[in-house]
Parts: structure tokens; sequence; C-alpha cells
């Protein structure tokens, strides 16, 4: 949704993201409830071009074209979040490969899926702290640096968007811990199969919001961006995650189809989505 607000005064109610209120809001994009974009004009004349992704990422609005050249609060935690969702994938595309070649242990399997989902919960719980002590000024200033473990922040896309992938994650820890242990078909059902479709539930809302969050809009193709690349490839993992564990339920009921190794593949096409996507993460600037 977009809207002209030339001459628009911001009032004493003032909505995230705050910046001084003699400032101009030439545009404005919203998803829903949730602001994704805003174009200003500042104090001294220079187009803003504010985005909900970069804000989320500590790497500032453009100024007149030009990216924000200063170090934020929270911009150092992109590498790090980076490279622990490159070791989590690169685990489960592992583990999704031992399972398809006929590894000689399912334990060691198992293993390496549980360490893989250990690494997504790191990387999926710093990327939430990163997002809840932003400074919610437009240009990231006046951040208090007091770091807080937990916030509920509803109005904000960034909020839903790693909140879900956290909880995604945390989903796939009992899912993989619990794949340990012996079942039965019931026991299976209700202890590996339903945290894992609940987990990739999640992790889609997430991946949705999060395409939404820098494009401004559902797409299916990256634009010519690298950070529109990062949240497409990252969607695409999250749909192959969520088809791996439909497929799960049809190897539970009926063992020994196709069902199985379709889902394994889809397991690791997954993996490999976000391996990709989180490689590039180390890129964005």
């Amino acid at each position: 949704m977009e809207g002209d607000f030339l001459g628009y005064e911001y009032s004493m109610a003032r909505r995230f993201p705050d910046h001084p209120r003699h400032w101009q809001r030439i545009a404005r994009r919203e998803f829903g409830r949730f602001i994704t974009e805003i174009e200003l004009i500042d104090g001294a004349g220079r187009h803003i071009l504010w985005n909900a992704r970069r804000h989320r990422k500590g790497l500032g609005p453009f100024s007149d074209r030009k990216r924000a050249r200063t170090r934020t609060f929270t911009q150092h935690l992109n590498r790090p979040i980076a490279l622990l969702f490159i070791v989590g994938a690169s685990l489960f595309f592992a583990g999704s490969l031992m399972s398809l070649l006929g590894a000689d242990s399912a334990f060691r399997e198992d293993g390496v899926f549980f360490v893989g989902s250990i690494f997504f919960t790191a990387a999926a719980y710093v990327q939430y702290l990163q997002s809840i002590n932003n400074s919610e000024d437009v240009h990231l200033a006046n951040a208090d640096g007091r770091w807080r473990p937990w916030a509920w922040q509803p109005d904000r896309i960034d909020f839903w968007v790693t909140a879900t992938q956290f909880l995604g994650a945390l989903f796939f820890n009992f899912n993989t811990y619990d794949s340990f242990a012996s079942h039965t078909k019931a026991e299976e059902l209700l202890s590996v199969w339903i945290p894992d479709i609940i987990g990739s539930i999640l992790f889609m809302i997430s991946g949705s919001l999060s395409v939404v969050e820098f494009n401004t809009r559902p797409i299916f193709w990256p634009r010519s961006s690298l950070q529109s690349a990062i949240t497409v490839v990252n969607f695409w993992g999250c749909v192959f995650f969520m088809g791996s564990a439909l497929l799960a339920l049809g190897a539970l009921l009926a063992p020994g189809g196709i069902s199985g190794n379709l889902s394994l593949a889809l397991t690791a096409a997954g993996a490999a989505a976000f391996f990709a996507s989180s490689t590039l993460m180390l890129f964005e600037k």
C-alpha cells in the first residue's frame, strides 16, 4: 500500500520508526498493520529511504540513494548470525545425505540433525536479540546500550520475522531430539512429526514475512538486489522444509514407500537454500 504524505506533520503519537516531527513523509508502504518502507525528506532536504529489513540488520536507511556508513549498535551481530545459520544448514544437509545414502548409524544421522538444530536455534535467538534491541530511531541512533533478552513488539514486522523463526527452531530441537528414542507410531506422530510440522509452519510464517519486510510485498523471484535474493532464497528454503514435513507424515503412516526419501531430499534442498541465503548475508551492506 502506498500513499502520498507531502506536508505531513508527525504527531505526538509517533509510530515506528521514530523521526523528527518536522520531517516530511512522502511515501509509505505497508503490509497489513506493518510499515515496511518509508520515504522521507529530512530537515536538510535530503531524501531518506527507510526499509524494515535494513533497520533490523542495523544497516540504516539510504540517504540520497547512498548507504549509511556509520557503525550501529547491533550491526556487528550480522556476521555471527550468518555463520551460525551456515553451520546449522550444513549439518542438516549432511544429515539428509547420510540418510539418503544409507549411512550405517541412524543414531549418528539423528545426532547430526540435532546439533544442526542447536545452531539454527542459536542463530535465530541472536537474530531476535538484534531485532528487539535496535533503536526505534530511523537512523538507529540514541540506543541506550542495554541488552534486553526478551521483548514484545507486535506492531513491528521484524519482531514477527525473528520471533517466529526462533520458536520454529525450538520446535526443531524437540523434533530432532525425540527422534533418538524408539517410539510406537502414535508416539512418533506426537513427539517427532507434530513438532516438525509446527516448526515448519513457523518457518513459513517467518520466511514469508521476511520477503515482505524487504521487498514490501510478496514475491517469489528476487529483484535485482542482494537483500532481495537473500529473502527469496530463504523463503524457498522454508517451502522445502514444509514439503519435507508433509511428506514425513506419509513416510510415518506408510513406511517403505517413496515419501521418506522425498522428504529427506526436500530437507536437503531446504538446507541448501538456507546455506545459500546465509552465505549471501555475509556480504549484506
